[in-house]
């Protein structure tokens, strides 16, 4: 019999996520990123999944109340210890209770199950249907830093070593600090890059004051790294750490020297940096789900797999319906996903 239950002590739900080794796990499952929701007013609940005594699943449930339907919002969850679709089909009518107290129109789960056939399948048993658009990270490329220094430079291709190598010889400078000024640098440049490329709009920049929060709660596992030349930054980017995974979140360049590209040796003292830090893993974070040069960002997505590691594929976002105005909503994020020519990778 298993029971839902609130979650209020912060060490209980780390050493849980901790010590259950799971395969996939990133900031968005850690305590602090529930402490930026909140700043960012969004309505929160960490509940726990308890067979008996023992702790078997937590995950995060976010309350979005927007003008076009309100959902209940499962990011990169649930983290279940056990068989997750029988212990997940157990809980599910309560979660439906929930919902429908809180006068929601859906349930969406971004969960972190592999994008197989059969995971899939056991979602369609459970009424849920595919999600119009992804709301974080589904298809990712990770790196895995057990390896030495040494292997991970030799498995990045010869032309691509050439590019860090080339700019520690011409003495690109990096710098590694959380000072406001450093902080203030990426904003700008985040900002100024999303509306660059090609002289247009290529991506939605996060704010000031989205990145600054992010500061606020994860500044103990938070990294501004930058590489400069003469003086000029060239390329800055932001990681996070969660145990033993790093994330490469944010970033932003504006490169002068192509011949000796900066971003190369930016973001390989990142993965130094996360491998000092003790990481045992690399999350390149959102990457697209094949090599068409058509996809949104496709082009960020061959700088990240010029790294070697390997893709890793969760399932797509899954909707349960609750309301007839969750077709409200379906209607939006369509149009949306197919104006900005978003698509996902089919599972396997």
């Amino acid at each position: 019999m298993y029971k839902l239950k609130e979650i209020l002590i912060k060490e209980t739900w780390d050493s849980f996520i901790i010590w259950s080794d799971f395969e996939f796990y990133s900031f968005l499952q850690s305590w602090e990123w529930w402490e930026f929701q909140e700043l960012s007013w969004k309505k929160i609940v960490r509940y726990g999944i308890y067979k008996d005594i023992t702790l078997v699943w937590v995950f995060l449930l976010i309350k979005v109340n927007a003008k076009r339907a309100s959902y209940y919002f499962i990011p990169h969850w649930p983290l279940i210890r056990g068989d997750f679709f029988t212990i997940f089909s157990s809980i599910l009518e309560d979660l439906k209770v929930l919902a429908n107290l809180d006068g929601m129109s859906f349930i969406r789960l971004n969960s972190a199950v592999k994008n197989t056939l059969e995971n899939k399948k056991q979602f369609k048993k459970l009424k849920f249907i595919d999600a119009p658009m992804h709301e974080h990270a589904e298809d990712t490329h990770l790196l895995d830093l057990s390896k030495s220094e040494e292997e991970l430079l030799n498995n990045i291709k010869k032309k691509d070593r050439y590019y860090i190598n080339r700019a520690i010889k011409e003495w690109v400078e990096i710098k590694i600090n959380n000072s406001i000024e450093h902080i203030e640098q990426l904003i700008q440049m985040h900002q100024n890059h999303a509306n660059r490329i090609n002289g247009k709009k290529t991506y939605s920049a996060f704010s000031s004051e989205f990145v600054k929060n992010l500061y606020k709660v994860f500044w103990n596992d938070i990294s501004t790294i930058s590489a400069s030349y003469n003086g000029k930054t060239e390329s800055i980017l932001m990681t996070i750490k969660f145990w033993k995974t790093c994330v490469y979140y944010i970033a932003a360049s504006d490169i002068l020297n192509p011949k000796f590209s900066p971003n190369y040796l930016c973001q390989w003292e990142a993965i130094l940096k996360a491998r000092r830090d003790g990481c045992t893993l690399y999350n390149f974070w959102w990457v697209s789900p094949d090599d068409n040069p058509k996809h949104p960002i496709a082009w960020v997505s061959q700088f990240k797999r010029k790294f070697a590691g390997y893709d890793y594929s969760l399932l797509h976002a899954q909707d349960l319906v609750l309301s007839p105005f969750y077709y409200l909503n379906w209607t939006i994020e369509t149009f949306r996903r197919i104006k900005r020519w978003y698509y996902y990778k089919k599972p396997e």
